[in-house]
This record gives structure tokens, C-alpha cells and sequence, in this order.
């Protein structure tokens, strides 16, 4: 049996095709997720069977440190007895220690460069990064080459592959084709890359688009710190709305006109759907954004004054999704090889 630890939501887009590629194999699996962001809630809309365990530690350093051994501690809990040939995560802290202490192999992946990776380095035994991330940036952020194990494509791409756009899914949100249609998601406000030149990117933005005649603006906010935040610097009218109902993100960003978001993952399926895609990512920016804005697929926003040159209006005709072929096998065939 292979173990699966969901920390964040984009994780159960990541695994869902490995998983059912796994299912085709024959091959058993154990699912744990935390209760953060939307999480629970898309493993719930695909009808995927969990164990939640743990749940968001907090913003401070302290409480995040506090989390780390407290969830690690429960993962050990849950999963010793069963018999468990590797863990694969992607990002999971708190899995690759508990499989450290259960003596599983731990197999991470990961494609922003500049994350925290002393724990990565010393619990886990493989790191799983695209092919398109330059071993010298790597070598310069920190990373145990000899663990490193590269894929071609990106991480994106591999739920990409059978995706196929929904017909009438603005009925969904109750927004009309003749909308523009912008979704935002928030910079994280409580992880360790935090900017506060992100948020001031975002009220200019929100600014603008309060009120605006036939224009439609769905916040995905992660956490309610998030919420509370925008709530709190701005008075929202009718044509701005938190997303309340889970969606399927892939289908959301299809939909939209244009996305504007602080997170990498959002970006990055934006922008390979077709999408208008601008960033408001202000930290280190990873080498797999910078990859898609050579090939003029994300606009990064490095400040407030960069809003001015914004375009809003609409993108959706004739959109061209970017996507590797077969990369759910190659993927699942790497997890499955690794020893």
C-alpha cells in the first residue's frame, strides 16, 4: 500500500489521476488530509476516502513548529500497524517526519525552489522536481542533489491531461457569458514567503473593480484570515463574492476571463489553460513562473503602480490548453520504481 498526505488543497488535484492510475494497477492506497483551505472540501466533491488528520497551525512560527510535531505525531499514530511500502506527498512536512520515524521510504515532490527545504533534506528520500528548474538554481537554494529526481513537464500537467472544459459552467456561479469573469486568489498571508507588497497589489486591484458594470469578481480565499483581511480595507459591492460552494478549480479557471492570484499553483493552471494570468507573487519567484512568463503565459504585477498597465477585458475565445502528454503514468511509474 502507498500513503498519500494532503496538506493544502491543490494536492488532491496533483494526486487524483496518480491515484486512479494506481487503481488501474492494482495497487492499494491510504489517503491522509489535513483541514486547511479547501482540502476536505474538493476530496469531498470527488467522492475520495480520507483520514483527516491535523488541521492549520496557525501563523506564528511558534504554532507552526508546534503543528510540525503535534500532526507528525498523530500521522505515526494512524499508520503504524499497516503495511505501508512508501509515502508520497508533495510539499508535506509533517509526513515525510513521521515516515522518517515508521522507517518508510518518503518521496516528496516539489517545484518552488525556494521553500524551506531543510526538513525535505534531511527526512525524505527522494525530491521529485521538474526537469525545467536548473540544477544551479537548486544547488544555490539549499538542496540535497543526490535525493533530487527529476520529471519531465510540470506538476500541473499531470491533472491536465484528460481535462476537457464543461459546457455552460458560468450557470454555475450564476454568471452571465457576457460578464468578465475575474478570479482572484489572495497571497497567503500566513506562510513563511509572506509579502505584505501582495496585499497592497490586491486592494488596488479590488479598488478598480468594485462596482464595475458587467464585471464579476470571485475571491478563493484560503484561509479566513484571508477573508478578513479584504473585508476589513474594503467596503465589496454585488459584483464581488467569496466562492462559498466548492468548484472544480480546473473548470473555474477555464471559465474565468482572467485570474489574479499570490498563489504558484493557480497561476500556473491558469495560464496553462489559456487563461489571462497575472501574479501578484511579490517573494522569490519560482523558476517555473519564470519559465511560463518567457513564453509570455504569466504577467507577474511587482507592485502597485504595475496595476495601472492591467487589461481587463475579455480572453476566453480560442483558448490553447498546454499540456505534456502521458505524464500521469510516467509519474506514477516513477513513484511506484523508487525503492
Amino acid at each position: 500500500m502507498i500513503w498519500f498526505d494532503f496538506d493544502n488543497s491543490p494536492h488532491v488535484q496533483i494526486f487524483k489521476p496518480i491515484l486512479k492510475k494506481l487503481e488501474s494497477y492494482g495497487i492499494n492506497y491510504q489517503i491522509t488530509a489535513r483541514d486547511f483551505a479547501q482540502t476536505l472540501d474538493l476530496l469531498k466533491l470527488y467522492g475520495m476516502k480520507y483520514q483527516e488528520i491535523g488541521r492549520y497551525g496557525g501563523k506564528s512560527k511558534i504554532s507552526k513548529i508546534f503543528n510540525l510535531h503535534t500532526r507528525s505525531r498523530e500521522l505515526v499514530n494512524f499508520i503504524k500497524g499497516q503495511e505501508i511500502l512508501k509515502a508520497v506527498n508533495h510539499g508535506s512536512r509533517t509526513q515525510v517526519i513521521a515516515a522518517k520515524r515508521l522507517g518508510i521510504k518518503s518521496i516528496v515532490m516539489m517545484d518552488y525552489e525556494y521553500t524551506e527545504n531543510r526538513i525535505f533534506n534531511y527526512f525524505s528520500d527522494y525530491i521529485l522536481l521538474p526537469e525545467v528548474i536548473p540544477e544551479r538554481r537548486l544547488k544555490d537554494a539549499g538542496f540535497n542533489l543526490k535525493k533530487v529526481v527529476r520529471y519531465g513537464g510540470l506538476k500541473e500537467e499531470i491533472y491536465l491531461e484528460d481535462f476537457k472544459p464543461a459546457e455552460r459552467f458560468r450557470d454555475i456561479l450564476k454568471v452571465s457569458n457576457n460578464d468578465l469573469l475575474v478570479v482572484i486568489r489572495p497571497p497567503s498571508m500566513t506562510s513563511n514567503y509572506h509579502n505584505a507588497t501582495s496585499e497592497n497589489i490586491l486592494l488596488k486591484i479590488l479598488k478598480i473593480l468594485i462596482g464595475n458594470k458587467n464585471t464579476f469578481v470571485l475571491i478563493i480565499p484560503r484561509t479566513r484570515t484571508d477573508k478578513d483581511f479584504i473585508e476589513s480595507k474594503l467596503k465589496l459591492t454585488d459584483n464581488i463574492r467569496f466562492l462559498d460552494i466548492p468548484v472544480d478549480g480546473l473548470q473555474l479557471l477555464y471559465a474565468a476571463d482572467i485570474t489574479i492570484s499570490g498563489g504558484g499553483t493557480m497561476n500556473r493552471e491558469s495560464a496553462l489553460l489559456g487563461t489571462k494570468t497575472y501574479s501578484i507573487f511579490t517573494g522569490k519567484k519560482p523558476f517555473v513562473d519564470e519559465f511560463l512568463e518567457q513564453r509570455g503565459l504569466i504577467s507577474f504585477l511587482n507592485d502597485d503602480k504595475d496595476v495601472e498597465h492591467m487589461d481587463f477585458q475579455h480572453y476566453n475565445k480560442n483558448k490553447i490548453i498546454n499540456k505534456s502528454s502521458n505524464l500521469v503514468t510516467k509519474i506514477t511509474d516513477l513513484i511506484i520504481n523508487l525503492n
